[in-house]
C-alpha cells in the first residue's frame, strides 16, 4: 500500500510540474506565424555593406527564437536566432554591427552578405520545421539597388511569393515598423481576359508549391503532452482500480 501510495504521489507531482510550464513553451507555432517581413538586401544609403533583415510574429503572443535558424540557400550563411520575438511584434536583425541602422537597437548581429542577384531566404523552428521562405533565387522580387528603397512583405499573413511583395515608399525601408504602402506602379491598360487567366493558374500553381513546402502536421511538443497525460490518465485509473480490489 505505502509503495502504490509513493507511486501515485510522483505521478501527480509530474503532472503539476508539467502545469508549470511557461503557456508560450506549449503554444504551437505553424507555418507562417513568424515571417521575414522585410529585406535590405541593398543595404542603406549611407553604405550598401549595412543590409538588415526583419522578422515579424503573426500570433497574439511572444514566440521564443532560441533554436530556430535563418538560411540562404546553397550558401553557408546561416544565421543561429535566439531571444524572443513579442507577440505583433519585430524582430530586427543587422548586418556586423550596430552601425548598419545607428537609429535603431538591433535585437541581433549576423555576419555573412545577401547577393544583389537573388537568395533563398527559409526559416526554420527549433525543430527543423519550415515555417517561412522566400524564394528570390533568380533575383529579388522587390527593392531598388540605386535608391535603397527596401523589399517589404505586403500582408505577413500571406505566402512569400512574388505577388505578395512590394518596393518600399522611401529609401532605406521601416526597420521595426509597419511596412509602407509600397511605391504605386503605373497600369497602362486594363488586363486582358487572357492575362486573367494565365494569372489564375500562377495563383493555383503558387499554392501547390506552399503545400508542399508546409504539409499539415501536429507539432511535435503537442505529441509529448499529449502522451504524458494519456500515460498519467492510465496510471491514476490502474492505481483506483487496485485500491478497489483491495476494499472488496
Amino acid at each position: 500500500m505505502a509503495e502504490h501510495s509513493k507511486f501515485f504521489s510522483l505521478n501527480i507531482l509530474l503532472f503539476l510540474l508539467l502545469l508549470t510550464i511557461p503557456l508560450k513553451e506549449l503554444r504551437a507555432v505553424n507555418s507562417l506565424d513568424v515571417v521575414v517581413n522585410e529585406i535590405a538586401w541593398m543595404g542603406t544609403e549611407t553604405s550598401y555593406y549595412d543590409e538588415w533583415i526583419e522578422l515579424y510574429n503573426n500570433n497574439d503572443f511572444p514566440v521564443v527564437l532560441s533554436g530556430w535558424k535563418l538560411k540562404v540557400a546553397g550558401k553557408s550563411l546561416k544565421i543561429n536566432l535566439s531571444k524572443e520575438i513579442p507577440a505583433k511584434g519585430f524582430y530586427l536583425l543587422e548586418r556586423t554591427d550596430e552601425s548598419t541602422l545607428p537609429e535603431f537597437t538591433a535585437n541581433q548581429i549576423y555576419n555573412g552578405a545577401l547577393s544583389n542577384q537573388g537568395e533563398r531566404l527559409e526559416l526554420y523552428d527549433n525543430y527543423g520545421n519550415l515555417i517561412d521562405f522566400v524564394d528570390c533565387s533568380v533575383g529579388w522580387f522587390a527593392g531598388d539597388n540605386k535608391t535603397k528603397q527596401t523589399m517589404e512583405r505586403k500582408n505577413s499573413k500571406n505566402s512569400g511569393t512574388k505577388i505578395n511583395w512590394q518596393t518600399s515608399l522611401r529609401p532605406n525601408g521601416t526597420p521595426g515598423a509597419q511596412n509602407s504602402s509600397g511605391i504605386q506602379l503605373k497600369q497602362e491598360s486594363e488586363p486582358k481576359p487572357f492575362e486573367n487567366e494565365l494569372s489564375q493558374k500562377e495563383s493555383k500553381k503558387e499554392l501547390a508549391a506552399i503545400n508542399e513546402y508546409f504539409p499539415e502536421k501536429l507539432p511535435f511538443n503537442s505529441l509529448l503532452i499529449a502522451f504524458l497525460m494519456a500515460m498519467l490518465s492510465s496510471i491514476i485509473i490502474l492505481f483506483l482500480k487496485k485500491e478497489i480490489q483491495k476494499d472488496i
